[in-house]
């Protein structure tokens, strides 16, 4: 296995990862995607094992300073993408829960839930389009995406806790409803860790990091715009529940 048959699997495994966090996503409302999920995911387990195990050989020989960058991005890639397919796993373990207890979530907890997993798929497949064109402009867009997900995800949260309140569900039965926000979030640190590690590639072949006061604001102004739709969303059903 070459480097350049390692980064394709690499761009295959993350699309992998990509389809199994979105299958997960689904069974909240069809519970018998589970063993597609799991399938997926012995699939994922078995790309970042064999990468790994592959990673490791070459970083013990004597490879040029280009080379041992490059194999480093490839690491971090493989750990951040192996690391997402473990939240899809969770998602699943949530999801079967829910069903155990027969925890019935409404359509506002749905609808809330479908904002914030449609915002986490986008920056996920920010992520690996940057990762296959292999450029570190995403690292910018990524920090911004992240700004706007947080954001929408303690809405998410807070109308969730509000209507827990005002319908009289058990407040404990909630924590499925915040695991799985958390869960989510947590894909957007693994996002961040390969824009991070594109632009420390970047870096140590000699490419500068380049920084445009102008153009940042604009990019954020763009994805400010993006997400004004999804806050529209969620600020509609509160005047439609008053």
């Amino acid at each position: 296995m070459r480097f350049q048959n390692v980064y394709s699997a690499l761009i295959l495994l993350s699309s992998t990862v990509g389809e199994a966090f979105l299958t997960a996503v689904d069974m909240r409302e069809n519970p018998e995607l589970s063993g597609k999920v799991q399938m997926l995911c012995v699939r994922i387990r078995k790309y970042t094992e064999q990468i790994d195990n592959y990673l490791v050989k070459i970083s013990g020989r004597d490879i040029g300073s280009r080379d041992r960058a490059f194999v480093s991005l490839l690491s971090m890639a493989n750990a951040s993408f192996g690391r997402m397919g473990k939240v899809a796993e969770r998602l699943v373990e949530i999801a079967e829960s829910i069903a155990a207890t027969a925890e019935m979530l409404t359509e506002d907890d749905l609808r809330d839930m479908g904002v914030l997993g449609g915002s986490i798929y986008e920056i996920m497949q920010l992520t690996i389009n940057g990762y296959s064109a292999r450029t570190k402009a995403i690292s910018q867009t990524i920090r911004y995406y992240r700004e706007e997900i947080m954001k929408i995800s303690e809405i998410a949260k807070s109308r969730f806790i509000r209507r827990i309140h005002e319908e009289g569900r058990e407040r404990t039965k909630g924590s499925y409803y915040t695991d799985i926000c958390y869960a989510q979030e947590q894909l957007i640190d693994y996002c961040d860790m390969i824009a991070d590690a594109l632009i420390r590639y970047d870096m140590a072949i000699g490419e500068k990091e380049s920084s445009d006061a102008g153009t940042d604001e604009q990019t954020r102004q763009q994805i400010h715009a993006i997400f004004r739709d999804k806050y529209e969303l969620l600020e509609g059903a509160d005047r439609a529940s008053e």
